[in-house]
């Protein structure tokens, strides 16, 4: 194989958009020898990412996945690598693209990603790639915090802190940088700026130049917008009905109510406070200049489009009949999600258990 290509994220940097685009050309990729894993959790693949685990730790996807002790996890990491050698050997590619945010934002320890190294080349994968694009810290957070809104978690103040652990490290450039390069080399470290304010074609057409994909190898008409932002009004709504019921917390695995939300409530998502645009740039001033000196040659600012506080005439705040409409809307969709999910559950339950067990 010629290359190894690891798009690791960050997360909120247009991974979905870009895991789609991928898993939708998978076919017509392998026909120019470009192969997207279909073995790994096809499109996203952080099922690399869980199982390289070193040593075994408890989080919400070794839950998911039922692995639950350190055995579970060896056996799920042989049966993955396993699965991916074998998909190798079957399709002989000169490029192999892996793609998940996950390698990022869970392998968070130089013992985990030399864990990823070693079985990916057991695997057969060599000349590595890690591409990764950075992203304004703050821009991260109030995206990341938008969607954890929206999967039913109450966001407080102290979510709007840089040290949070729900963010901390996945805003954490230098320390990502500095992991990465130590296991697999600063020269085979491809660095980027997520390219903000722009429209997804922009970071699709970055992309596919930083994988040497043109775009004529791909049906460019299989894109999908995912994950659309929601109006600051309908978050705040949200946000309110996640502090009194866990209703949108039990729908959170269920995509209908996502769906319906953004069909709604589209929106340019949460803006922070003047305090917290000061805190997130006071934080990260020393590091970001210490990053565009190393990793991209300059001295301007890393992120040159500053987060600015979000200012409404006071003619424009939302009214309490405005605030009652959204909340009573909001309220009858999710009451809707509800009883599908009463209705869909059982039938859901069934499938699972008729459904073929991948061996250990």
């Amino acid at each position: 194989m010629k290359q190894t290509i690891l798009h690791i994220g960050l997360e909120k940097t247009g991974t979905t958009s870009i895991q789609y685009l991928l898993r939708q050309n998978r076919e017509q990729l392998l026909k120019s020898s470009v192969l997207v894993s279909e073995q790994a959790a096809s499109g996203n693949n952080f099922h690399l990412a869980i199982a390289s685990y070193s040593p075994f730790r408890e989080d919400g996807l070794t839950r998911a996945l039922r692995l639950t002790s350190a055995e579970k996890l060896e056996a799920f990491r042989k049966r993955e690598f396993d699965a991916l050698a074998a998909e190798i050997q079957s399709t002989a590619p000169e490029k192999l693209i892996l793609s998940s945010e996950h390698f990022q934002s869970r392998l968070l320890s130089l013992t985990d990603i030399k864990q990823l190294r070693i079985s990916l080349e057991q695997a057969g994968c060599s000349n590595f790639r890690i591409l990764v694009y950075l992203r304004d810290p703050l821009k991260i957070a109030m995206s990341h915090h938008g969607m954890a809104i929206k999967k039913g978690i109450h966001v407080t103040e102290s979510f709007y802190r840089p040290e949070h652990p729900r963010i901390s490290h996945i805003v954490n450039h230098r320390q990502t940088l500095e992991n990465w390069s130590a296991v697999f080399g600063e020269e085979n470290m491809d660095v980027r700026l997520y390219p903000e304010a722009s429209g997804s074609e922009v970071l699709i057409a970055d992309f596919l130049e930083a994988v040497g994909i043109e775009q004529g190898q791909l049906d460019m008409s299989k894109q999908e917008v995912r994950n659309v932002n929601l109006s600051a009004l309908a978050l705040e709504v949200l946000n309110q009905l996640n502090a009194k019921s866990d209703r949108v917390r039990l729908l959170a695995e269920d995509r209908w109510l996502f769906h319906q939300l953004e069909k709604s409530f589209a929106g340019r998502g949460l803006s922070p406070t003047a305090e917290v645009v000061e805190v997130f740039a006071e934080r990260f001033r020393s590091e970001h200049a210490q990053i565009a000196k190393r990793w991209f040659g300059s001295t301007s600012p890393l992120f040159v489009a500053e987060f600015k506080p979000a200012v409404r005439p006071t003619g424009e705040q939302p009214s309490a009949e405005e605030q009652k409409r959204v909340a009573t809307q909001i309220d009858r969709l999710v009451s809707q999600a509800m009883l599908r999910r009463k209705v869909l559950t059982p039938v859901r339950k069934l499938k699972r258990l008729l459904a073929p067990k991948r061996s250990a």
